[in-house]
């Protein structure tokens, strides 16, 4: 069962936690003009981003969390993830990925901009 405690959704059970949705966004092929990179988003149950990893095509890569949102290479995405926005056709691939691959690209990948 689902519950809602302020902005966020829990499931209900042995254990309560908040409901994550975790999405991977490749730019390949896109025709907007946005440079090559894959980015792995951790949304929270309304939408906004909590964690942000994005690998550039040139293998450098970049994190961005609510504790670590801002630097001189980038930002964690503002706003509300748009299923319907990112799913347009010229804007790259837009996939549904499980928590366990969100946390293992997470844990591994080395960035440029700190731990």
């Amino acid at each position: 069962m689902r519950t809602r405690h302020g902005s966020l959704w829990f499931e209900t059970g042995n254990l309560a936690r908040a409901i994550m949705e975790f999405r991977l966004y490749s730019s390949t092929g896109n025709t907007v003009g946005v440079d090559d990179h894959l980015g792995y988003s951790e949304l929270d149950a309304d939408g906004y981003w909590s964690r942000y990893l994005e690998i550039r095509a040139d293998g450098s890569a970049y994190r961005y969390s609510r504790s670590h949102a801002a630097d001189a290479f980038g930002v964690l995405p503002e706003g509300t993830w748009g299923d319907s926005q990112a799913s347009k056709p010229g804007y790259g691939a837009v996939a549904e990925i499980s928590q366990a691959l969100f946390e293992a690209v997470w844990a591994r990948t080395r960035c440029d901009n700190g731990p």
